[in-house]
């Protein structure tokens, strides 16, 4: 039984790159791209596209297709599923941190109504930003509320919290904080130059785009394993 055990395993390996080979490529693409972004002297991988930006939407597509390929999920159905999982991340960052700088009801009412496809007159496309994240549920007989779930989604709440409460540093051009809710000041960060406030907020956008890898995380759905028996 012993002998056999090398055996089993260099099967059981073969047989998982042979399931997961898609994902692997994808994965290893993605840990050269981190890598890459390391030695990089720029944060951005082109015009108005970070590296964290491109690592997080990625990584939502491979882990979407990953946790589908370990349900047996068809390879089209996957890509598509992916791609919708994908999108939602994308949206669901944009919705957190649009609404980051703070909102009042009358303008939430504006954003939710408003049923132009662009940022016309100061409305924000909440309404089709909406829909493009609900469209994920089309999978929903692969989805389920799990503690990966669960974790990711705090961590990320926190993140914007810090974020938010240190000021909410932006790198733009001048860099600047927020200042005009209290919530802003919970941690009474000084900035004393704007180079410190650059910091900062690539900083709190590299850790905070982990919000846009949640969509992947309702489709960690663990199957029922029959028992098997026994090698005599």
């Amino acid at each position: 039984m012993y002998m056999l055990a090398p055996g089993i395993a260099r099967t059981n390996v073969t047989t998982a790159l042979r399931q997961y080979w898609f994902e692997l490529i994808l994965g290893l693409g993605i840990a050269g791209i981190s890598l890459y972004s390391l030695f990089s002297h720029s944060s951005y991988v082109a015009v108005g596209l970070l590296y964290a930006s491109l690592i997080s939407y990625s990584l939502c597509f491979t882990l979407t297709s990953f946790f589908l390929n370990q349900q047996n999920v068809k390879f089209l159905d996957r890509m598509f599923l992916s791609i919708l999982s994908m999108l939602a991340g994308i949206i669901l960052f944009e919705i957190v941190y649009h609404y980051g700088f703070g909102i009042s009801q009358a303008q939430l009412i504006k954003d939710f109504t408003f049923l132009g496809n662009g940022t016309a007159q100061g409305s924000f496309p909440l309404d089709w930003y909406l829909l493009i994240f609900v469209s994920i549920f089309i999978g929903r007989k692969y989805m389920t509320f799990n503690k990966s779930l669960i974790v990711l989604t705090l961590f990320g709440a926190v993140a914007m919290f810090v974020w938010i409460g240190s000021g909410y540093p932006q790198s733009f051009d001048p860099p600047w904080t927020a200042n005009y809710l209290p919530i802003y000041q919970t941690f009474h960060v000084v900035y004393t130059t704007s180079n410190m406030i650059v910091q900062y907020a690539s900083f709190f956008t590299d850790i905070s785009k982990t919000i846009a890898i949640i969509p992947a995380f309702f489709f960690n759905k663990k199957l029922s394993v029959p028992s098997k028996k026994m090698i005599p």
